[in-house]
Parts: C-alpha cells; structure tokens; sequence
C-alpha cells in the first residue's frame, strides 16, 4: 500500500470513529448502559478477589511443580544419608550444599515473572507485582526454610545442632541475596539463570572449601560462618528491598527506562 492510500485510509477510520462516538453519545440510554457495565465489571472483579487466601493458592497453583522436588529432596536425603550411619564431614557437605539448592529453586519461580518480562503486566493487575512477589516469598521463600531447618534438625544427629545450623544457613542467605541481585540486574531474559548460576557457585565453593580447607567445617572456624550468617541476613533484606522496588517499577531497571522508550520508538 502506498503512503497517499494508508493516509486516506487513516484519515478515513479516525473520521468514521469520530462519528461513531458522537452518535453513541446521543443514543438513548448511553450513559445508563456505560454506568451498568460498570458496575457489572466492578462486582466480577470483587467476586474473582478471594483476598490473601485466594492469592496464596494461586501462587501455590501456578507456581512451577518442579520446585516441590527440592524441598521434599533435600529432607529425604538427610533422612536417608543419617540411617546409612554418613561421617560428619560428609554431613557437613550436605549442609552447605542443602541451602544453594533450596534457593536455586525457589529463585527461579520467584523471578521468573522478569525473566519472562510479565512484571509490568502485574504491576497493572488488581492484585500488584509487589503483591504477587511478597506472596511467592512468604509462600516459597517459607517452604525452602522449612525444609532446611528439618535438615539440619535431622543432621544434629550427627553434627552439633549449632555447626549444623550455621553450615546451612550462610550459603542459604549468601545464595538468597547474591541471586536476587544478579537477577536484578541481569537482563531481563538472563534473570532465573543469573539466580540459579549464583547459588551453582556458592554451591560449588562450599564443596571446594570442604575439601581444600577442612579446617574451615572444625569448631574453632563457627565463628566465622556465624558473622557471614548475620552479613547475610542485612544483604538479603537490602536485595529483597531492591526486588520489590523494581517489581513497583514493572521490571525496568534503573536507567532501562530509556532504552525501552527508544525501542519503541523504532519500532513505531
């Protein structure tokens, strides 16, 4: 089509619109009508809003089913490895390996909504992107530290319940905060694997360091995984922040907002 025809042709349409308009606003029972599908549109709404309840099984609904494997893995194998009569410092290794594993997925359904680029679609919903992530944190976040703390109850059996505790809960925090921020600001698209390649590593590093420096699994190093425990904790709450401030944003980084504009300014 040349440029004069689809110039003719959009004058055109916004003329017919136009007339279309003016005729629907003089049309007997206009408003009335406008008024009662409103109306009707507001009372479904509040009929789908089954409150926190229904939003909590939502979540639960769709949230990916893969990710009940982890959780329910990581408490049969400490069952498993302690009936089988496993040494401490294999025990140990399974500690520090249990929180990574939890978090990679939990991580990977919680930011999958940027990795998919759906987070401004729920920031424009009734119930909000902050709204739906506070809900996968509460829900998700909560099962995987149930699960670690059945772990390390299990594994007391073998290690002292502090050592156990403190084995399990440092990569878990470092893990959490580490692949919050690295989906952050990794692109949108990069977002679930940049969470999960972070909690590989520290996965990877933990089980490096139990057999490089044994000495850092003994007693007199509790200290140590003590301090990156409490570190851990403000990094995670600062990342968490920063999460549910780019959910308010639908998804854009600081300084993406620009490059989304001119994106679509080439396109149009």
């Amino acid at each position: 089509m040349r440029t004069a025809d689809q110039s003719q042709m959009e004058i055109a349409l916004r003329a017919h619109f136009r007339r279309e308009r003016c005729l629907a606003g003089r049309s007997e029972g206009h408003a009335a009508a406008v008024a009662a599908l409103a109306a009707a549109a507001a009372s479904e709404a509040g009929a789908r809003d089954a409150g926190m309840g229904g939003l909590v099984r939502a979540a639960v609904k769709f949230f990916p089913r893969v990710f009940w494997a982890a959780p329910i893995a990581v408490v049969a194998l400490a069952f498993a490895l302690v009936l089988s009569g496993i040494p401490a410092s294999q025990a140990e290794a399974a500690l520090a390996a249990s929180g990574p594993v939890l978090v990679a997925a939990c991580l990977a359904g919680v930011v999958r909504a940027r990795s998919y680029c759906m987070q401004e679609l729920e920031a424009s919903c009734l119930r909000n992107a902050v709204s739906v992530v506070c809900v996968r944190f509460m829900v998700f976040g909560g099962a995987t530290f149930l699960a670690l703390a059945f772990a390390c109850a299990v594994y007391a059996s073998v290690v002292s319940a502090g050592a156990a505790v403190a084995y399990a809960l440092a990569p878990y925090l470092v893990s959490a905060a580490g692949g919050l921020m690295f989906a952050r600001k990794a692109s949108s698209a990069d977002a679930s694997i940049a969470a999960v390649a972070w909690s590989a590593g520290v996965c990877a590093f933990c089980l490096l360091l139990k057999v490089a420096m044994p000495a850092a699994y003994e007693a007199a190093a509790l200290w140590i995984w003590a301090v990156v425990s409490a570190a851990s904790v403000l990094w995670c709450a600062r990342e968490v922040f920063g999460w549910l401030h780019l959910c308010v944003q639908g998804g854009i980084a600081p300084g993406g907002a620009g490059r989304v504009d001119a994106l679509r300014m080439i396109r149009s």
